[in-house]
């Protein structure tokens, strides 16, 4: 998680221990407030995110966690690195699904990717997660909701509302699902937005992935279930 962040995590965020039905353990990564650029922007030495991102998954590891997950869907961008300083599975964002979920649907159809901020989502992140056709995602981001942006992304307010909150996401998904007929799937890369994705599904109708499904998925695949039932 990112450091010196203080806004609010309803249940369904990522960094909401309540989000989870298992033991989770939350990590502030000190001294790290931003993401890391994509690595073909990156100097020598390079940037000290990515150093500050694999001491901390070094850390989780001698720790005994069994995978790692980070708080930001912006984190793709060092997916390749941290899989490679540990051994435990690493899951840096939602946008590594894209190229699997791209299979999932018909090649006539797009898979929207609703994001914090479109402009900061460029296509250095998608590539970062191994998307390599473009031409069937779009991204549109939460750049029009007030509460969203009162609490993040340069917001500083700590308290929410999160009936606007979720009212106003539910539109933004809404008014682009109508304006793209084509529509096949709706990611959410934020973190934040697993909260609301019963209520954007109900508005658009069609399926929703977001980052906790798939951060169960992986705790399924660390702690296999035990099957009981009748034969």
């Amino acid at each position: 998680m990112f450091d010196n962040r203080r806004y609010p995590m309803a249940p369904g965020n990522v960094g909401n221990a309540s989000s989870y039905d298992y033991p989770v353990r939350l990590k502030v990564v000190k001294g790290l407030t931003w993401y890391p650029p994509h690595a073909d922007q990156w100097g020598d030495p390079r940037p000290p995110e990515v150093d500050l991102l694999v001491d901390a998954a070094k850390e989780l590891e001698q720790e005994g966690v069994r995978a790692i997950v980070t708080c930001c869907g912006f984190f793709s961008t060092v997916q390749d690195v941290l899989v490679a300083a540990v051994r435990v599975p690493v899951f840096t964002s939602p946008l590594i699904l894209l190229p699997v979920l791209q299979r999932m649907i018909s090649s006539s159809r797009s898979i929207g990717v609703f994001t914090a901020s479109k402009p900061h989502l460029d296509d250095s992140f998608l590539r970062a997660a191994g998307v390599t056709d473009m031409s069937r995602i779009q991204v549109f981001g939460a750049e029009t909701s007030s509460e969203f942006m009162a609490t993040h992304l340069g917001g500083t307010r700590t308290d929410l509302d999160m009936s606007l909150l979720e009212q106003q996401l539910v539109d933004i998904a809404g008014a682009f699902a109508d304006s793209n007929p084509d529509l096949g799937m709706i990611l959410l890369e934020c973190t934040t937005f697993p909260s609301f994705a019963r209520a954007i599904q109900q508005r658009v109708d069609l399926p929703v992935v977001d980052y906790i499904g798939f951060i169960n998925f992986i705790f399924q695949t660390v702690v296999c279930r035990r099957y009981t039932g009748f034969l």
